[in-house]
């Protein structure tokens, strides 16, 4: 399985993302690391081989502005996408809507043609999976030896032979305590592949249980019209710039045109979340990437996050990520994956 990245330049054309390099712990036949181009903004996007037929791509960046890009594979593979933070629009030619990931939400799709036009919005923090697995690689954990199928598991089939499938819900606690494992793995080299492969598993495992448990019914993007989806937006770009001292929802509806419920209804739309519980996901996405730059003290931290007190700071901190803030600090040291030490970086 090969993946292919390409970026739109100033001139319209889609060419080469840059060097790839391995990274800290990983040898090229397992892992390699893109680094943004300094003028795009900072971090990196990785990809893993675990197996044949199963790939992971993990992303910890922050563009400067909007950033538009071509992603292409040599063959039709079923992708899982996760998100955190930060927020990702996908086109294909096979699916009538664009593909949005957004902080807290989850997809999986399979579509015959594997070129995939992409936006990747900027001014943000991304924090965000995907894994790549073959179709064959699907049936044979759907359908083991002679067991009898999953009530589900039919349909699933029945999309992969048509060459079609989509959907996507809101993911679940485990799912986020699997990806918090994935971004903070310790292993390197064979061990980490094998820490990293099962973790793999372990989502993708949740992620059909999600499509066929009987209550699972997907969660699929709704249609908005441009104009409320730019008031969205531009509530989103407010509410970035104020962290620290945000305005009232009232204010900010006020401010996009919009009353307050349907700004809320808008960014469940859009990005799966109230405006209040993206302020609170947004302000702790802020203060983990302080942490991880090493900024200072976790009270100035918190403080500069807009949290009241370092003890609210700690206990939404460990709701969100399974991890109190000083634990993850000291996390850091050890990691391997998250934000990886790349040979030419500053």
């Amino acid at each position: 399985m090969h993946t292919q990245v390409l970026i739109k330049n100033s001139r319209g054309e889609y060419v080469s993302f840059g060097t790839s390099v391995p990274g800290k712990g990983l040898n090229e036949s397992f892992g390699l690391i893109r680094p943004l181009p300094p003028k795009k903004g900072r971090g990196y996007f990785t990809t893993l081989l675990l197996r044949p037929g199963l790939e992971m791509g993990i992303s910890c960046c922050r563009f400067d502005q909007d950033y538009m890009a071509r992603v292409s594979l040599d063959r039709p593979m079923v992708c899982l996408g996760f998100c955190l933070v930060g927020r990702t629009i996908s086109k294909s030619c096979c699916h009538p809507e664009p593909v949005v990931m957004a902080p807290g939400r989850s997809y999986i799709h399979f579509f015959k043609d594997p070129l995939l036009d992409r936006i990747t919005c900027g001014k943000q923090e991304l924090n965000a999976l995907v894994i790549r697995v073959a179709p064959d690689f699907i049936e044979e954990l759907l359908y083991p030896n002679t067991e009898p199928s999953m009530g589900g598991a039919d349909e699933i089939q029945g999309a992969l032979e048509a060459g079609y499938l989509f959907a996507d819900h809101i993911m679940t606690p485990q799912m986020k305590s699997v990806l918090f494992q994935i971004f903070n793995c310790h292993h390197q080299d064979r061990i980490g592949k094998i820490y990293l492969e099962s973790k793999a598993l372990e989502l993708i495992a949740l992620k059909l249980e999600q499509m066929i448990r009987p209550d699972g019914v997907p969660d699929r993007n709704k249609p908005m019209n441009s104009a409320d989806l730019d008031r969205v937006i531009r509530a989103r770009d407010l509410l970035l710039r104020e962290l620290e001292s945000p305005p009232s929802l009232s204010d900010l509806a006020q401010e996009v045109g919009m009353s307050h419920p349907r700004l809320n209804r808008g960014f469940r739309r859009v990005f799966g979340c109230t405006v209040f519980e993206y302020l609170r996901r947004e302000r702790l996405a802020h203060a983990r990437m302080l942490i991880e730059e090493k900024t200072g003290d976790l009270t100035r931290i918190a403080f500069e996050s807009g949290f009241c007190s370092s003890s609210h700071f700690a206990k939404s901190f460990a709701k969100e990520y399974g991890i109190l803030p000083s634990e993850y600090q000291h996390s850091l040291a050890k990691s391997t994956i998250h934000f990886m030490h790349i040979r030419d970086r500053k």
